[in-house]
């Protein structure tokens, strides 16, 4: 799915033959593609915009290697997808959810560079196979504008307690041994199922296994039977750290080979299978390497940035000259953290700097003084005290913990918030 193609890193194949599918023009007669096959509340959904959704999946599945499914299930299914993602669009709308230009293109930057491409490069890759670049910016857009409306309805909202994380540890999810790669299915049940609707969903996700388990493509399978979030994407949930995944999760395919299919696995919303495709051993410490470095900021206002290089630089040569970097961090840097310890900003792991001051710090010797280096927050001069290799696991463990904890929250809030909104929603399926 497109929103795969700034959070995860897709390969360059598959990422060009997804935006191939999503900007080439159709063929089919216009005719037909001005046909509503969806209401959602006050707008509508066209055959072309269904056929469109349909061509990129394809094409998507077809970098996979998953076998094409039956194509009305399968457009059924498409369709489920574009009435969620458009009841969100009419949400964000509502909310007042934009993105600027400025944060839209520093995000197609990102995408091409995860895939060893420059932005005109990637440009360059989809008009050669006569696309559009807009058509793909504005894909991108509204998959940001989508994640800003989850972070906002959603994701703000959940709260990790220190009591969860004392009892996560203590439970020993930090030591859930290894990584995995699975696929899934979700055979879901609607909001409170009477039991008859218990039994008929049971029924219809063990004939669903039962085919996966005499050879049917799970993929396939998927795309067109899960509710998952990933359906559309053969349910591949890429990789997850065991203590990421719900612990019936990793009890049911703990024991699997590569390959291997779970046996149903029953929950408050419905059915589940996994199917394992990859998995790992688990790590071991989490040791960092830390320095101790101490800095002096001269902030650099818009238009006055060889005022704020003068200053650095005077100071500079006034350190060299002998007058202690101390006292001249208290009196002259922009820092007020740092300032009130003479500039001391303790041992610090290169990924809690920005990254120009990082870089630098990484490559000055003990003692000396650094050059201007300059970032966002302006001019700095840098001086490294010392080095170490840290053992930081017990701190890895809660901060783990606490996001791992978030992680499940987030995918299990986000899904029950999806289908409120579809249920709450007046939708009329033509197809």
């Amino acid at each position: 799915m497109i929103a795969t193609l700034w959070t995860r890193r897709p390969d360059v194949k598959r990422l060009l033959a997804v935006l191939c599918a999503v900007v080439l023009p159709l063929a089919a007669p216009a005719a037909n593609l001005d046909r509503v096959v969806a209401v959602v509340n006050k707008d509508v959904i066209v055959q072309s915009e269904l056929e469109r959704e349909v061509q990129r999946i394809l094409a998507d599945l077809r970098s996979r290697g998953t076998a094409t499914p039956p194509r009305r299930e399968f457009e059924r299914q498409v369709l489920e997808h574009l009435v969620a993602r458009r009841l969100q669009m009419q949400l964000a709308d509502q909310a007042g959810i934009n993105i600027g230009d400025d944060e839209l293109n520093f995000t197609l930057q990102n995408i091409a560079a995860r895939n060893n491409l420059s932005l005109a490069q990637m440009r360059e890759a989809v008009v050669a196979d006569g696309g559009s670049f807009e058509d793909f910016r504005d894909q991108i857009r509204s998959e940001m504008r989508i994640t800003q409306l989850r972070q906002k309805e959603v994701i703000a909202r959940i709260n990790v307690s220190d009591a969860e994380v004392e009892r996560f540890l203590a439970e020993g999810g930090d030591t859930a041994a290894g990584r995995y790669h699975l696929a899934h299915i979700l055979i879901a049940l609607p909001p409170d199922p009477t039991p008859e609707q218990v039994r008929s969903t049971e029924a219809q996700a063990r004939q669903v296994h039962s085919e996966l388990i005499a050879g049917a493509d799970f993929a396939s399978t998927a795309v067109v039977v899960s509710k998952g979030q990933q359906a559309l994407e053969g349910g591949d949930l890429g990789w997850r750290n065991a203590d990421e995944l719900p612990p019936p999760f990793v009890a049911a395919v703990r024991d699997l080979s590569p390959g291997g299919i779970s046996d149903l696995i029953p929950s408050a919303n419905g059915f589940h299978i996994l199917k394992l495709l990859e998995s790992d051993a688990a790590g071991g410490r989490h040791v960092v390497e830390q320095t101790h470095v101490e800095h002096i900021l001269v902030k650099a206002e818009a238009g006055r940035e060889d005022e704020a290089r003068a200053r650095i630089e005077s100071l500079r040569q006034r350190i060299l000259a002998g007058e202690d970097f101390h006292d001249l961090a208290r009196t002259h840097s922009d820092d007020p953290g740092s300032a009130v310890k003479g500039g001391d900003l303790g041992w610090v792991s290169a990924e809690e700097v920005v990254p120009a001051f990082s870089s630098a710090m990484q490559n000055l010797p003990e003692g000396e003084l650094s050059e201007p280096v300059q970032s966002n927050f302006g001019f700095h001069l840098i001086r490294v005290l010392g080095r170490r290799s840290h053992d930081d696991t017990e701190a890895y463990r809660r901060a783990h913990a606490r996001d791992t904890l978030r992680a499940r929250k987030a995918e299990e809030m986000t899904q029950a918030w999806v289908q409120r909104l579809r249920d709450e929603a007046y939708v009329e399926l033509r197809l």
